[in-house]
């Protein structure tokens, strides 16, 4: 028996051997597992929040039902009035089959876990099988990328693998195929066509200072390695200028909001606050990679935008590795990894022949140390997976008690599960306002949580006491959960009771 199971290790270990992409796949299968398991029992543990998991789930319920295209009445506009993500579109026959918060948590990080693919096909062909194998695993074990992974949903996080995907075709002249790739990501947020455009600069570039001495600049210009990343360049210009300036004011505010909901009204002096902070987050960026993305500047400079763009701002959000606003950044960091130690072994490689066996042994137990010290995500020693306790019970059957045509206004990490109605409302600012305030201030029911905001019962002007005291009576109450109903006077359901 004993020697039959070695016979079976050992074929085992031989087809891992001659087909490494099944190393790969087996990664990535346990990447979307153990992430699908932790941002799924963050929804339902209460950690995940009306922005972005909550309105994102908003736009596709009301498109599917009918009331309006991608429009949030939380927000109290479409989706194209912030942001131009049409990829949302592309998400809603899934959504249409499953229609839950849950669903975007799963596709996320399914999609997420794709691009360990050309991350390994790019490394292989420059680096070695080896390599490729192990640069997939650096990519699952990165940092930025598990906190992309694990706060919410955002369709900027899609872009991620198609980016990867799309250099990928390009380098190998697949143009047709990688303009198709470009216009899918540019669908994922309007910045996105930044990247793109700084990327068909970069092939551009690339191509123009190729081997091509011979060819006079007339030939140069009618080649197709020169014609497509042209008309691409031009292609996401006029994409971004319809998008920033026709398409997102026409369904908004009459304005691009951007500059205003980021702080980008002082540059000079966002630039130079919180500076521990934004080394600190570059470190965060580039040290899981041992620095390596800086010994290849092309490459690094296709993300040359977003770094502007989160370094930039005056949130802090934008410069931490928590947060979706890395996303653009993760491929332009691995490829120029890719080529900065492609690099560097060529310059070693005469005077030392076992320098890749070296270098992989020092760079991926690295990797894991660098997950398990600054990962978001459990994965980390100083991080402990979310735990379903009687508290999160007693919530849903606060949220049960709901009718389903009835206007709710809750807190913002609430919202996510009261969000597949039409009348469902929050507010970025914490109870302790003057809610009535928000959305008219004409609710059915009020849900709060002691657990979630301390200040659960301080409304914050009398005004606003005296209302909830003269209009709405606890209709049930429990563990520090209070559901008010608008003309309630009966005795308070208690919540947690059989």
């Amino acid at each position: 028996m004993l020697q039959a199971m070695t016979y079976n290790i050992n074929r085992l270990l031989q087809k891992f051997k001659q087909r490494p992409v099944l190393i790969v796949l087996i990664l990535m299968i346990i990447y979307t597992i153990y992430f699908s398991y932790f941002t799924i029992l963050k929804h339902q543990t209460f950690n995940s929040h009306a922005y972005d998991l909550g309105i994102y789930t908003q736009y596709l319920w009301t498109t599917l039902n009918g009331h309006g295209i991608l429009y949030a009445p939380g927000v109290g506009a479409s989706s194209f009035g912030l942001h131009f993500q049409p990829i949302l579109f592309f998400i809603l026959p899934l959504y249409a089959i499953f229609p839950q918060a849950e669903t975007l948590l799963v596709l996320q990080t399914l999609v997420l876990a794709l691009g360990a693919l050309p991350i390994y096909w790019l490394a292989k062909d420059e680096l070695g099988a080896k390599f490729g194998v192990v640069f997939a695993g650096l990519y699952l074990l990165y940092p930025a990328l598990h906190g992309v992974n694990q706060h919410d949903f955002h369709p900027v996080a899609l872009a991620i693998p198609i980016l990867l995907f799309c250099f990928y075709m390009f380098k190998k002249k697949h143009y047709k195929r990688g303009i198709i790739l470009a216009v899918l990501a540019m669908m994922c947020k309007e910045n996105v066509a930044l990247i793109v455009l700084f990327m068909s600069l970069y092939w551009l570039w690339i191509e123009m200072r190729r081997g091509t001495s011979s060819l006079d600049w007339r030939n140069r210009l009618r080649r197709r390695e020169i014609i497509y990343p042209t008309c691409l360049s031009l292609f996401v210009v006029i994409c971004f200028v319809l998008a920033v300036y026709v398409i997102i004011p026409h369904f908004g505010s009459g304005e691009y909001p951007f500059f205003t909901l980021y702080g980008y009204n002082n540059i000079f002096g966002n630039l130079f606050m919180d500076v521990n902070t934004k080394l600190l987050y570059l470190f965060c960026l580039f040290g899981p990679l041992l620095f390596t993305s800086l010994l290849n500047p092309p490459a690094l400079l296709i993300g040359i935008p977003i770094f502007a763009q989160n370094l930039l701002s005056g949130i802090t959000a934008t410069y931490g590795i928590g947060f979706q606003y890395a996303s653009p950044l993760i491929p332009w960091l691995f490829i120029a990894s890719i080529y900065g130690i492609k690099w560097l072994l060529a310059t070693q490689s005469k005077s030392n022949k076992d320098i890749r066996t070296k270098f992989i042994c020092i760079l991926l137990p690295y990797a894991v140390v660098m997950a398990l010290v600054l990962s978001p995500s459990p994965i980390a020693l100083s991080r402990n997976m979310p735990r379903l306790t009687s508290h999160h019970t007693n919530l849903q059957q606060a949220i049960s008690l709901i009718p389903e045509d009835a206007s709710v206004y809750t807190l913002n990490n609430l919202f996510p599960h009261i969000c597949q109605r039409l009348h469902a409302y929050t507010d970025r600012p914490k109870w302790g306002l003057n809610i009535f305030n928000y959305h008219g201030g004409n609710y059915d029911y009020l849900l709060t949580d002691s657990a979630s905001d301390p200040r659960v019962l301080n409304w914050g002007s009398d005004e606003s006491q005296e209302r909830l005291e003269r209009e709405y009576g606890i209709y049930a109450q429990g563990d520090g959960i209070y559901l008010f109903k608008k003309g309630y006077d009966g005795e308070p359901f208690t919540l947690g009771e059989k």
